[in-house]
């Protein structure tokens, strides 16, 4: 089985964040995203039975940014199955982005499946709740606003949003964000389990993906 992950950081392999002159850049750490974990709980639980993982994550990137790289990064590849993951770069953009976030969803999801193609779209993680006092001092500002985002219920509206699509289009949701939003309400202080403490997952959190990934293939 071949599958593409169409993404943003978190699917590219992002975690911590560093200064650089005029601000900062990630750690990248290919064996520790989730796909890759995936990819060993496949082997585990199917033997020999291969699965190629292609990474078509770019860090920033947003819904726009996958169409205009469908077809070069996903439907050339000729996948069974796609995984696509959006949401943390574009909630940024506030409410007035969402008509065009499940626009260009609908956009993604319709091109693969007329090919034939199964797609999953599984919702991101949580973004911080709080600034960190650890939170790296050029990315603060960033942290305020996806805190605000996150507390002020613009990222539940993407992401209930989305899934109404998708069940509207008969696309498998993995619902991750669900998982995140029931620990916070249990009490657990979810922004910890962020890398760079506002929008890029541990690398055990990563674990939580590809574990319920496994189940719907």
């Amino acid at each position: 089985m071949r599958i593409v992950f169409l993404g943003d950081s978190v699917t590219e392999g992002c975690f911590e964040l560093y200064d650089v002159e005029g601000g900062f850049d990630t750690v990248r750490d290919y064996g520790n995203v989730y796909h890759n974990k995936l990819k060993k709980l496949w082997t585990q639980k199917y033997g020999v039975e291969p699965l190629e993982v292609i990474n078509s994550g770019i860090s920033g990137d947003s819904v726009d940014g996958a169409v205009a790289r469908l077809s070069k990064d996903v439907l050339e590849h000729n996948p069974d199955t796609v995984v696509v993951c959006f949401g943390l770069n574009d909630v940024c953009r506030g409410r007035d982005n969402l008509d065009n976030y499940i626009s260009k969803l609908e956009h993604i999801f319709t091109q693969i499946q007329d090919k034939g193609i199964r797609v999953i779209f599984m919702t991101p993680n949580m973004m911080n709740t709080y600034v960190h006092d650890e939170t790296l001092n050029s990315a603060k500002e960033a942290a305020k606003t996806t805190a605000a985002m996150q507390n002020g219920g613009t990222f539940d509206l993407y992401i209930e949003s989305a899934k109404a699509l998708c069940k509207r289009m008969n696309v498998t949701v993995v619902d991750a964000y669900s998982k995140w939003k029931q620990m916070h309400e249990e009490g657990i202080d979810t922004t910890v389990l962020l890398s760079n403490l506002i929008n890029h997952p541990t690398r055990e959190m990563h674990n939580l993906f590809a574990n319920m990934l496994i189940e719907v293939l």
